[in-house]
């Protein structure tokens, strides 16, 4: 079980790099974190000694066999291309908040 320093960096990473991405349907939140959970799970980490979570996962089951879970179900080999869709989607959606500063920094800027 992890320690919860490791479980607070995860989270904030998840914080920093899925949390502010603005959105267009509701459906994408769940899409996103699939995808950012799978790049994650592949990223070497230092913590790891420059190994992924996934590899460290790899290599323990191979040592113990009976430590794999039955009911494990596979990630979905495209959800990584499907969050990817939902960035590239977002940066098409309007940003009021951002049309805001720029309207009360420049005086009149038009938010549409």
């Amino acid at each position: 079980m992890p320690d919860n320093g490791i479980v607070e960096r995860f989270n904030g990473r998840v914080q920093r790099e899925v949390l502010g991405i603005t959105i267009y349907s509701h459906r994408d939140p769940e899409t996103l974190l699939k995808g950012f959970n799978q790049a994650y799970n592949r990223r070497r980490q230092r913590m790891l000694k420059g190994a992924s979570p996934e590899q460290v996962v790899q290599r323990r089951l191979a040592a113990a066999p009976k430590l794999a879970n039955v009911r494990f179900k596979p990630p979905d080999p495209h959800a990584l291309p499907q969050a990817l869709q939902v960035v590239a989607h977002a940066k098409e959606v309007s940003h009021p908040d951002m049309c805001l500063q720029v309207a009360l920094s420049w005086h009149g800027a038009d938010c549409k």
